[in-house]
């Protein structure tokens, strides 16, 4: 399965690349056991500080889990490498076209996905995209709070697709909202506008309208650009 490492200032480059290789190809799925640390040494004839560099590199990719004693395991996807990638970039993005290329990726993965929530939420998932808008609405004079809920009932779209790709996308990019939400807040009438277009929102998923949920999360983006550009105007 493996081939022997050539001599190489960064061998376990390689062989991390061969084991992410053979993980990928095999199908291995969430908790299968990658062979015995003593085995992959003897697979490519590499010291065992070489071998424990590289699962190291697979272990912050997300793909295994160490555990002491105990081996390394085949770890069930996530959005965490995902997400840091883009917390890191969006935090360093401030120019003028960051407020517009933020809501154009936001449109076309929010706007379709609260559409197929129209379709396919649950009378659970509605409940619980209808507490976070309560809680908007019970907390509007408590930022901190405010913001959670509103983030909350991002969160809840994605989910009541029932789509666990859509999830993996989109909610590295929900999750990134809070400091850019909490800067936006406390602009005039910041939080009435935004309840107003969750409630639209709301309304048309509950109405299992799909072209009218689309639209109107479409419109709370197009309002949400609009404050970003605000906000950037009052600090520049």
């Amino acid at each position: 399965m493996f081939q022997r490492v050539q001599r190489q200032p960064r061998m376990y480059e390689e062989v991390a690349r061969q084991i992410e290789a053979a993980i990928l190809m095999n199908h291995q799925r969430p908790g299968d056991q990658l062979p015995p640390e003593r085995e992959l040494i003897e697979h490519f004839a590499v010291s065992r500080s070489v071998i424990r560099e590289s699962l190291k590199v697979l272990a912050e990719k997300g793909l295994i889990e160490i555990l002491p004693g105990k081996g390394a395991f085949i770890r069930e996807p996530g959005s965490g490498a995902v997400h840091d990638a883009l917390r890191l970039y969006l935090r360093r993005q401030r120019d003028e076209n960051f407020a517009h290329d933020l809501t154009e990726i936001r449109q076309l993965l929010e706007g379709e996905t609260t559409a197929l929530a129209a379709i396919r939420a649950t009378a659970e998932d509605l409940t619980k995209i209808e507490a976070a808008l309560s809680g908007m609405e019970a907390e509007k004079d408590n930022l901190e709070k405010f913001v959670q809920f509103d983030l909350q009932f991002h969160q809840s779209l994605p989910e009541a697709t029932h789509n666990d790709l859509m999830e993996l996308l989109l909610l590295p990019i929900t999750g990134l909202l809070t400091d850019i939400m909490a800067q936006l807040s406390p602009l005039p009438k910041a939080q009435e506008e935004a309840i107003k277009h969750h409630r639209a929102i709301l309304r048309a998923v509950k109405r299992r309208d799909a072209a009218q949920a689309r639209g109107a999360m479409k419109a709370h983006l197009k309002q949400f650009e609009r404050r970003v550009r605000e906000y950037q105007a009052s600090i520049s």
